[in-house]
């Protein structure tokens, strides 16, 4: 299947079987829930010290990125093998993307908001598996930016990864940077978006990675396929509202709806309601691909056809083993819905079903639960190599959670001295000035991040009052066996699989469990 920042990224592929006899039938998405418990004060003790920001240093030509120098493979793995034939690609794709206010009417306001080229949904980039894509992009907006390729691996080119202050640093106003995002065995719907403050909430579009025409027919692929971007829509500013959030640790504001194709559906009567609904043409019998691509901003969304089976056959890039389903997962509990329509374009009587499709409660995480367990690779137990025995293995637990942090002294500051932020085993992450990580990895300057990252939460950070800030990184041979369990404290049915990580990964289970520290035997929890 196929889309990430940040918790609410997962983009499904799902082909609708054998479309019935009627004219209009409805698509709905309806938000399901993350519920985050209030958060516990803990007694005080010492702070760790913040690490001082660095000095500023200049930055090398934006479109001439140094080498990366290649370590040493100390610990080998077998990888995973391609489903396809590795072909010859054909040259780079260009693509254009200027950064650009510009105006839109939705849910009854007309709002000024930051685009790509001046639409919303951004451009969709089309390309083969293996084929690389420039794409030039021009910031005309106030604030720098950068924009990231959701699920595109991009082996040994970092640089052109795009997330703010860890790969570049961002393309002020009135600059250009090119990126050469490179692909290689993905294939299948993934997306791109802004990775700079909120800015990802109208700046993103899709991405998708066809096989070549040889090999079209063998995959679900050759059906003919709809791309359905679903998305947060704000009247307010969406500045003022990162700004807020980031100043006092808020929690996240409502979003006054959600849209399909930037369209809000008809279940907001302002203008001219046709004009507000994604409509999409099919012939009663045949099989469509849909690509869905959830852009909204933190709320985890069901999706469903009246009185239609889906059945998913790809995920974040990847076929997996196809399973039918009523309804697709896409990672608030506002009651917002979008709607679109499918017209078929040979009725055969007058009925019309415009009834809504039936879907999980806003509350019921085992259904959500149950959804994500039927993901599935192609690959069998015995395809997958999993280091086993004694091989040099580096073992992390990470404890995500909604913490809180010290902001005593700073302007908006909530009394009590706290503001809410994320955090892993209570380490919230502190962007670097000046600089960025990958820079100043590569220039050795050290002194801009810290490299003793906890991989185990720790017990004195555990009972402290406020999670510690700092730019703390973990460091890694390339080609490295790693083994990661992640313990999703206030995430909800997504947990952390809403967010996918840019590299090859074997998920050997999951599950719900009451954590103590780090002293939990992984085998009690783990659904294997």
């Amino acid at each position: 299947m196929c889309c990430s920042c940040k918790m609410s990224f997962l983009i499904l592929t799902f082909v609708a079987l054998s479309l019935l006899d009627g004219r209009i039938l409805v698509a709905r998405a309806q938000p399901t829930p993350i519920n985050n418990p209030p958060v516990v004060s803990r007694p005080p003790i010492n702070q760790p010290p913040v690490l001082p920001s660095p000095p500023v240093v200049p930055r090398p030509p934006i479109n001439q990125p140094p080498a990366v120098p290649n370590p040493p493979v100390t610990q080998p793995i077998t990888p995973i093998p391609s489903t396809t034939q590795t072909l010859v690609t054909p040259p780079p794709a260009e693509y254009y993307f200027t950064v650009e206010d510009a105006n839109f009417t939705k849910f009854c306001e007309t709002r000024t908001i930051l685009t790509i080229n001046g639409t919303y949904p951004g451009p969709e980039i089309r390309i083969q598996r293996g084929q690389t894509v420039r794409v030039h992009v021009l910031n005309k907006g106030t604030y720098g930016i950068t924009i990231h390729w959701h699920g595109v691996k991009q082996p040994r080119n970092p640089w052109s990864d795009g997330p703010e202050n860890v790969t570049q640093c961002p393309i002020q106003s009135g600059k250009s940077f090119t990126y050469e995002v490179v692909t290689s065995d993905e294939i299948g719907t993934l997306w791109w978006h802004a990775h700079s403050d909120w800015s990802r909430a109208t700046v993103h579009g899709a991405f998708v990675i066809l096989p070549p025409t040889d090999e079209i027919q063998d995959t679900p692929y050759r059906f003919p396929n709809h791309t359905l971007v679903f998305s947060t829509w704000y009247n307010q500013d969406l500045k003022e509202i990162s700004d807020i959030i980031a100043a006092n640790g808020s929690a996240i504001a409502n979003a006054t709806g959600y849209t399909l194709n930037g369209l809000p559906g008809d279940q907001v009567i302002c203008g001219n309601v046709s004009e507000q609904i994604n409509n999409m043409t099919v012939k009663r019998g045949e099989t469509y691909l849909l690509r869905l691509v959830h852009a909204a901003m933190h709320e985890p969304q069901y999706f469903g056809i009246t009185a239609h089976n889906l059945t998913v056959v790809a995920r974040d890039g990847a076929l997996v083993k196809p399973f039918s389903t009523e309804y697709v997962l896409r990672v608030n509990t506002n009651d917002q819905n979008t709607t679109g329509f499918l017209i078929y374009s040979d009725p055969v009587d007058s009925t019309i079903n415009s009834t809504f499709p039936t879907l999980p409660g806003a509350t019921d995480n085992s259904t959500a639960f149950n959804f994500t367990a039927q993901l599935r690779s192609l690959y069998s137990r015995t395809d997958a190599e999993v280091p086993r025995g004694n091989v040099n293995l580096t073992r992390i637990i990470l404890k995500v959670q909604i913490d809180r942090v010290n902001c005593t002294g700073s302007p908006n500051c909530p009394s009590g001295g706290g503001k809410g932020a994320a955090s892993f085993n209570r380490i919230s992450f502190a962007a670097p000035t000046g600089l960025d990580i990958l820079r100043a990895y590569i220039g050795g300057n050290t002194s801009l991040y810290n490299t003793s990252y906890l991989l185990t939460p720790d017990e004195v950070l555990e009972n402290a009052t406020y999670a510690y800030q700092g730019t703390n990184v973990i460091e890694l041979n390339y080609g490295d066996p790693v083994e990661i369990v992640f313990q999703a404290i206030d995430f909800g049915p997504a947990g952390v699989d809403g967010q996918p990580f840019d590299f090859s990964q074997i998920i050997l289970g999951y599950g719900l469990c009451t954590v103590i520290l780090n002293r939990m035997p992984v085998g009690v929890w783990l659904q294997l």
